[in-house]
């Protein structure tokens, strides 16, 4: 979808100082989101179908639906819009635990993103609760930037060695970063790759983002993700084929130089 037909006819629904970062909910007839000081659309939910993940980042991190992990307990670092959380809500037999560093973001997800009532949200620092949490999750989600930058601490040994800790033997751990620049993702991939084997990369041809996942067990090839895609009904994946044909998977052998 084009970014100014998305401007067109813009409502504002909620404008609020954050210490000098303003944030502002706006929507369409057909669409709603947010902004930072008016830059980026951020979890853009389609009013008509709210449990759909409309942007192409957010999607691909779904992709761990199409794993046989059979996940129960799932940890989503950086609520935002709840996007996530609306898309898996209906899910049986998963619990799902967010986690915002921001409590008016967390006001806005409740008030104008349908926040579902089930989710465990908790206003608190990712690095902090990923540190100090005794639980293993069967995934890991972690959607986190400060303005338009990936926080430090998710290019550093100690984040990846804690969140090793945190994953179950079965589990993934998909990240949503934006590195600046390719030596900096390069020694953040083989900083991950001590911790954990299996890697791919998913580029997107109109975001800067890349998102990463990462498992302790094999990551199934591209032709079994798609087989399974076509028979996968209980959450709106519409888009991931495309996604999944971006997808780079790194070899388990490689070594650094």
């Amino acid at each position: 979808m084009e970014i100014e037909q998305l401007l067109a006819n813009t409502t504002l629904l909620h404008q609020q100082d954050l210490g000098g970062c303003i944030l502002e909910v706006k929507e369409t007839a057909q669409y709603r989101w947010f902004e930072y000081n008016g830059k980026s659309i951020q979890s853009l939910m389609s009013k008509a179908t709210p449990k759909q993940v409309v942007m192409p980042v957010s999607q691909s991190l779904l992709l761990f639906l199409l794993l046989e992990n059979n996940p129960t307990n799932i940890l989503n670092l950086g609520l935002g819009g709840a996007s996530i959380e609306r898309a898996l809500v209906s899910l049986p037999n998963i619990k799902i635990t967010a986690i915002d560093a921001s409590q008016p973001i967390i006001d806005m997800a409740k008030r104008y993103f349908y926040l579902p009532n089930s989710i465990n949200v908790y206003c608190q620092q990712a690095e902090q609760f990923v540190e100090e949490t005794t639980i293993q999750y069967d995934v890991i989600l972690c959607d986190l930037f400060v303005g338009e930058k990936s926080p430090e601490f998710l290019f550093t040994e100690l984040f990846y060695k804690q969140l090793s800790k945190i994953t179950s033997p079965k589990g993934v751990v998909s990240l949503n970063i934006k590195a600046q620049s390719n030596q900096q993702l390069l020694k953040m991939l083989f900083t991950i790759k001590k911790y954990f084997p299996n890697i791919t990369l998913i580029e997107f041809e109109d975001y800067s983002n890349i998102v990463i996942m990462c498992s302790y067990q094999t990551i199934p090839n591209k032709s079994i993700l798609q087989q399974r895609l076509l028979g996968f009904t209980e959450v709106d994946l519409r888009g991931l084929d495309k996604t999944i044909e971006k997808m780079t998977y790194i070899p388990s052998h490689v070594q650094k130089i």
